[in-house]
């Protein structure tokens, strides 16, 4: 079911059952934000302008400080991910234990290749030992700057096989990352075409 079906059928079921409303639903619904399509949005509060094609719907609750999340049908169908700005010393994704299983940490100093690598290490631990292969690395531009553009392939814990694609750069010795992530089977053809004009159309606020 598409997004703006989705979002009618909600309006609806609100409009009837708004009396019967309770906290949990209004906070369930709050974490939620519309993305437009053909509006800019500056992504995790940087100055880094992406625009959607068509619409998509934002997590209120980001997944780092770094960091500001995407889906048009669900995480678990298609997510896409901007981490931003992120400094040296910091990992790409949310520590969840420090000492048992630590991330990565972002190095300044990385070559394009090495932010493939970076990137892949730390989706491992994240996924705890999932197989995890990076099949494609290429030159590429996000925003104007030198970076690289990597495809991936996994099965998540629920044996799903899934496909990925991102786009990086480093800017003033800091990490931007663009990442998109569905499962293989219909949901990763169906968004990646749109996902590829929004890296390539990525730009700072001027």
């Amino acid at each position: 079911m598409k997004l703006t079906a989705i979002r009618t059928m909600l309006l609806a079921l609100a409009a009837l059952l708004a009396v019967q409303t309770t906290p949990a639903d209004a906070q369930f619904l709050s974490q939620w934000r519309i993305v437009a399509a053909g509006q800019p949005r500056e992504v995790g509060n940087s100055e880094l302008l992406v625009t959607p094609v068509s619409d998509w719907n934002r997590s209120t609750n980001r997944p780092t400080r770094y960091s500001e999340a995407w889906t048009q049908d669900g995480m678990a169908l298609n997510e896409l991910d901007f981490i931003v700005a992120l400094k040296e010393g910091k990992p790409l994704f949310r520590e969840r234990n420090r000492r048992r299983d630590p991330l990565p940490k972002f190095d300044a100093d990385f070559l394009p290749t090495d932010i493939a690598e970076f990137f892949e290490n730390s989706a491992q631990v994240v996924l705890g030992g999932s197989l995890f292969t990076v099949t494609e690395v290429r030159p590429a531009h996000l925003a104007g700057y030198p970076g690289v553009h990597f495809a991936y392939t996994y099965t998540g814990g629920d044996n799903v096989d899934r496909r990925g694609e991102v786009r990086a750069a480093i800017i003033d010795k800091k990490l931007y990352l663009i990442n998109f992530d569905a499962p293989r089977i219909h949901y990763f053809d169906a968004s990646i075409g749109e996902v590829r004009q929004m890296m390539d159309g990525a730009q700072f606020r001027r």
